[in-house]
Formats: C-alpha cells, structure tokens, sequence
C-alpha cells in the first residue's frame, strides 16, 4: 500500500508499507509510484514498516512526516498483540 500524507507549503511525504508476507514485487510496485525527486527520509515500525520519502530539498517538516506515518498505519497495527504478546516474548 502506497500512501501520500497531506500536501502541505513544505511539500508532501509518501510512504511506502512493508508487511510481513509483502513480496518484492510488491515492494516494487509501490516504490515505482513514488514521486522522481523523493528521498527517504526515515523507517518506522518492527514488523510492518513505514518507509517515508519526502523532497529531496528537506522541506518536509516533522509534522508532515508524522502525519504520512500516521496515515499508513492500519487498525492490525494496533492489535497485533490483543490477544498478549507471542510465546517467545513472554
């Protein structure tokens, strides 16, 4: 899934998720939508990441990250442990 955090004055940041069981042509898929001029700026997550990309100029401003950021997630991000966290962490 490709996701594009608000247009702001400092430009845009797009994401980019990497999910367990994504395969390299999805990877692939995603990264050739990305704007021509993006740079990474950043990766967040364990096991779902966020790849963020923004201007290459840096003019993307923390908030506009941490809005795209926010954006990508999805409500199995949030629950992934609902049920206690798995038997080799415990």
């Amino acid at each position: 899934m490709i996701s594009r955090g608000p247009a702001t004055d400092s430009g845009p940041v797009t994401t980019v998720r990497a999910s367990p069981g994504a395969t390299a042509a999805d990877l692939a898929e995603q990264i050739a939508r990305l704007p021509s001029d993006a740079v990474f700026i950043g990766g967040f997550g364990d096991v779902g990441l966020v790849l963020a990309f923004g201007p290459a100029d840096g003019s993307a401003s923390d908030r506009d990250l941490l809005a795209a950021v926010v954006a990508a997630l999805e409500p199995q991000d949030f629950t992934r442990w609902a049920a206690g966290p798995p038997e080799a962490v415990r």
